[in-house]
């Protein structure tokens, strides 16, 4: 009987725990950009969430000839990836970057993160842009301080309705009636 009260507790205070997907499948948006017969496929998430790391994952086959990709926004972080190409085509290649959750302090929509390709020549390639909306989730201490307040005005009426109950006892004492006047004892 004590291990239900101890449950409810448990399953109360317990913080919902998400994980971070890392996996191609777990992306709703894809970028492909194809160079004269090689292809480079970009899974990513259009909105960056505050807080939470983001993720880029890209493909692309051994045969690829770009040799720096370099994400960065506007005014902000930036990521410089070596290809890692064969030459020849032998298979598909899938790498990541990511930035961490703390990039950003202020929400933002349609903040543009730059792709650039560059040769290992220096030649610049194209240039690619991708709309992010980078977002606030709401605090989640709210919660908290709903169940704060919910438990500060609760106690608030328990204590006026204890207060009430000791002046009715305290009037019965001293035999008040209804309209006020004594009775004698």
């Amino acid at each position: 009987m004590r291990l239900y009260p101890y449950m409810a507790v448990i399953l109360l205070l317990a913080s919902n725990t998400s994980a971070e997907c890392r996996d191609k499948e777990c992306m709703p948006d894809t970028y492909e950009h194809s160079d004269g017969g090689s292809a480079i496929t970009f899974y990513y998430d259009s909105v960056f969430q505050i807080g939470s790391n983001w993720f880029i994952i890209f493909e692309y086959d051994s045969g690829y000839s770009e040799d720096t990709i370099s994400f960065e926004f506007g005014e902000g972080p930036s990521k410089t990836v070596k290809v890692q190409g064969e030459g020849e085509f032998i298979g598909m290649i899938e790498e990541s970057i990511s930035f961490p959750g703390s990039s950003f302090a202020n929400e933002e929509f349609h903040k543009k993160l730059f792709i650039n390709f560059t040769q290992s020549n220096g030649e610049e390639g194209k240039l690619l842009e991708l709309n992010i909306h980078i977002n606030k989730p709401p605090a989640e201490d709210l919660i908290f301080l709903w169940g704060g307040m919910s438990v500060f005005w609760l106690s608030i009426g328990l204590y006026v309705l204890y207060i009430s109950n000791k002046f009715r006892e305290l009037s019965d004492k001293i035999g008040v009636e209804n309209n006020g006047d004594r009775e004698k004892n």
